[in-house]
C-alpha cells in the first residue's frame, strides 16, 4: 500500500515539473515612450471624448510597436484597428511627424551624432528617415539606422528626451504644476507631449495631465500668452 502511494506521488511531482501552462493574466501590459498625442481617434478621425479606449500594443516581434500607446474613441475601433493595424499606425505616423518636425530638437542623427541631418527639401535628405517609436518622432541619418531605433527604441528615446527638456526648459512658460498649482521643485517630473516639454511637480500629477494630452497643451499654450 505504501510503495503504491510512493509511486503515486512521484508520478504527480514527474506531472508538475512538466508544468502546466501558466494561467491567463489580465495585467496591463507597460507603456513604452509616451502618451497618445493625438486628440483624434486612430481609425474614425473622430475627437477623443470621455469614453476613449486606451490600448497598449503587444508585439514581442517588432519592439519599435511593443508597449505603444493608442486611443480610440469606441471598442469598434479596435476591432477596426486590429484587422489592419499597419494602415492605420501609418496614417498616425504621419499626423506625428507633421506635428513634431518643426520642434525636433537634435540637428543630427541620433544614433550617429557625427552625421548631421541633410537640410529637409534637398536631394540628400531623402536618405534621412522619420520614425515613430513610442509616439514620439525619431530622425536618422539613413535607413540602417533607422532599423537600430526600431530594434532598441528604449535607447533612443532616452536620447531624444535628453535633447528635447534642454531645448525647452529655458521657454518654459510655468513655475507651477498644472494640475495642483504647487511650485515646480527643483527636479520637475517631466514628460513629452506631442514633442513638448510639460513639467509637473510629482509623476501622479503628471499620470493625471497624460490621461488628456489635448487639454494639457492648451494650459502650456495658454500660460506662455500670459507670459
Amino acid at each position: 500500500m505504501i510503495k503504491s502511494l510512493l509511486i503515486a506521488a512521484a508520478a504527480s511531482l514527474v506531472f508538475l515539473a512538466a508544468g502546466e501552462p501558466p494561467a491567463a493574466t489580465t495585467t496591463t501590459p507597460t507603456r513604452v515612450g509616451y502618451a497618445w498625442p493625438l486628440s483624434t481617434c486612430v481609425v474614425s478621425g473622430d475627437p477623443l471624448g470621455e469614453t476613449m479606449v486606451v490600448k497598449i500594443l503587444v508585439d514581442a516581434k517588432d519592439p519599435s510597436v511593443h508597449g505603444r500607446e493608442v486611443r480610440f474613441c469606441c471598442e469598434k475601433c479596435i476591432a477596426t484597428f486590429d484587422a489592419n493595424r499597419t494602415k492605420y499606425l501609418k496614417e498616425a505616423d504621419a499626423a506625428i511627424v507633421a506635428r513634431e518636425l518643426a520642434i525636433y530638437p537634435l540637428s543630427h542623427c541620433v544614433i550617429m551624432p557625427d552625421e548631421t541631418l541633410a537640410k529637409d527639401g534637398t536631394e540628400e535628405s531623402k536618405e534621412n528617415r522619420s520614425v515613430i517609436v513610442g509616439n514620439q518622432l525619431v530622425r536618422t541619418c539613413c535607413a540602417q539606422c533607422e532599423r537600430k531605433v526600431k530594434r532598441n527604441p528604449t535607447a533612443a528615446l532616452a536620447k531624444l528626451q535628453t535633447a528635447a527638456i534642454a531645448a525647452q526648459v529655458a521657454t518654459y512658460p510655468l513655475k507651477t504644476c498644472l494640475i495642483c498649482s504647487k511650485a515646480l521643485p527643483a527636479t520637475p517630473a517631466d514628460t513629452l507631449i506631442a514633442g513638448r516639454l510639460v513639467r509637473f511637480c510629482c509623476n501622479d500629477c503628471k499620470d493625471k495631465a497624460e490621461k488628456n494630452p489635448a487639454t494639457t497643451l492648451a494650459l502650456v499654450d495658454a500660460a506662455a500668452k500670459k507670459d
